[in-house]
């Protein structure tokens, strides 16, 4: 009986163990990482009737990594910039064209430019869980995750003893601790010969007492993004019936002036439920997403972005643009107004213009 019983703590100990991620030995910190390109460059010689040829790789830095983490590495965020053009000419400043973010088995990715979000599974981590017992004897998610690799030497960068593994013939890494500091990968021959590095991304400077901020991770562009995919069918046709006091009624007359990332809830001349949210904003055309609900049922296949000219008017159910009117059209966009047609109810969702970016809940008098 006894016996039972120790397998059944022993069996908790590790289900609850299981549901852990800590691949780094560092709670928290700040990594600043260069990533490096190559450009080709070509010399031609002809002497004495002969003619010869060589190139070299010149390395330069293409773009600007700051990477944080917290809780050994449980959660972790990433701001990446654009530093120079492709061929390394410099910019005249830095650009941010992404931030990514883990937590859990999510792996999310915003698209500065795009203004759009997508979530890919975070499979080191998911790996990691089902083979945890392996984990944590191995006391590697390197050597997890690429099953057969083993460390093979050391190497000092930024004055630490990293730990190295040769992945593959395409790739290098080194790591600190968990943290990699180095990655590198190759050009190689069909035979898997290594020729040179194509891309290289390495650490420059490291602060492990750098005070981490919670805001840090809980970006507002992720915030928006929930918001934006709780709006089902039901949802929204519970805020349209019964919370008129989150919603701002677009004049069917005078339209409304849209701003970037406002989230617009809709009813088509199909009597469809909608949702959107305006990604960019420019003289020409604005570019939204957009989702439409049929008996409170995502239609298939109308989960879309748009992308809508200046003085055109939208049947939205069929995502199609005119100029002449129709009982069919459901608003026209104009001067960076959205104004309903034939009686259509559009509606500004007022949490997208907060920061917290939270519905309030319903509070009864």
């Amino acid at each position: 009986m006894r016996k039972i019983l120790h397998f059944c703590f022993l069996a908790i100990a590790v289900s609850i163990q299981a549901q852990e991620f800590k691949p780094y030995k560092v709670k928290s910190g700040k990594i600043v990482y260069e990533k490096m390109r190559y450009s080709t460059r070509s010399t031609y010689k002809y002497e004495n009737g002969v003619e010869t040829s060589s190139s070299e790789q010149i390395p330069y830095v293409s773009e600007q990594v700051i990477y944080y983490w917290d809780e050994f590495g449980d959660i972790a965020f990433e701001e990446i910039y654009q530093v120079s053009k492709f061929g390394g000419k410099p910019l005249p400043e830095k650009v941010k064209i992404a931030e990514r973010f883990w937590v859990d088995e999510h792996r999310y990715y915003f698209d500065v430019e795009k203004n759009k979000v997508s979530d890919d599974p975070y499979h080191l981590r998911i790996k990691c869980r089902k083979q945890f017992q392996y984990y944590q004897i191995i006391g590697s998610w390197i050597e997890t995750q690429y099953m057969g690799t083993e460390k093979s030497g050391t190497k000092e960068i930024l004055g630490k003893e990293t730990d190295y593994y040769k992945i593959d013939k395409f790739q290098d890494l080194y790591a600190w601790k968990g943290l990699v500091l180095k990655n590198e990968s190759f050009a190689t021959r069909r035979n898997g010969e290594r020729l040179y590095p194509d891309r290289t991304k390495i650490a420059i400077e490291i602060d492990t007492l750098f005070k981490i901020s919670k805001n840090q991770f809980n970006p507002n562009w992720l915030k928006r993004e929930k918001l934006y995919k709780s709006l089902n069918g039901n949802k929204i046709s519970e805020l349209l019936d019964g919370r008129q006091d989150l919603l701002h009624q677009v004049d069917n007359k005078k339209g409304f002036k849209i701003q970037k990332n406002d989230i617009l809830l809709f009813v088509t001349s199909k009597l469809s439920l909608g949702k959107m949210q305006i990604l960019s904003i420019d003289d020409n055309k604005v570019n939204v997403k957009f989702t439409l609900f049929n008996n409170i049922n995502e239609v298939a296949g109308f989960s879309n972005s748009l992308s809508i000219k200046n003085n055109s008017i939208i049947n939205i159910d069929e995502t199609s643009q005119k100029t002449e009117e129709s009982k069919e059209l459901d608003f026209e966009y104009k001067n960076f107004k959205i104004i309903p047609q034939n009686n259509i109810g559009v509606y500004l969702l007022k949490t997208s213009r907060t920061k917290n970016l939270k519905l309030k809940p319903y509070v009864r008098d």
